[in-house]
């Protein structure tokens, strides 16, 4: 997809965020990022091992766990997010491009202290994906 086609699905993206029109789905998982709502065991010693890793990557690798109420909304920008910037990252800059985009989340989420936004938090996410693609 073209930078003009993917600037226009992004705007739609946002006009679904805004008018809360954003589909609920599965929790996701890839790229060294998890989305869900009440972390398992198993979740949460993932995210604890932070090996050291030695890659070509742009920032910094790590495993990143979101515990959000919203995760399956989360997850369902995620999931559109992987449809638009299909072909634009390769697998090295997908961890990237899902490393920022859950740092992102991560972010608002401890600025908020509980009292998150679910507009707000798609939003954050949704500008960050906007920043990776005019970089």
């Amino acid at each position: 997809m073209n930078n003009t086609l993917i600037i226009g699905e992004l705007e739609r993206l946002e006009t679904s965020i805004k008018q809360s029109l954003i589909t609920a789905t599965a929790e996701f998982e890839g790229a060294d990022v998890i989305i869900c709502s009440t972390p398992t065991d198993s979740q949460k010693k993932w995210a604890g091992d932070q090996n050291i890793v030695i890659g070509l990557q742009n920032t910094s690798p790590q495993k990143r766990l979101v515990v959000t109420k919203y995760s399956k909304e989360l997850s369902g920008l995620f999931f559109e997010l992987k449809k638009i910037f299909d072909g634009r990252h390769d697998f090295i800059s997908k961890y990237d491009f899902y490393g920022l985009l859950a740092q992102s989340a991560l972010d608002y989420l401890n600025s908020c202290k509980g009292n998150e936004n679910l507009n707000e938090l798609l939003l954050t996410v949704l500008s960050q994906a906007k920043k990776f693609m005019n970089e």
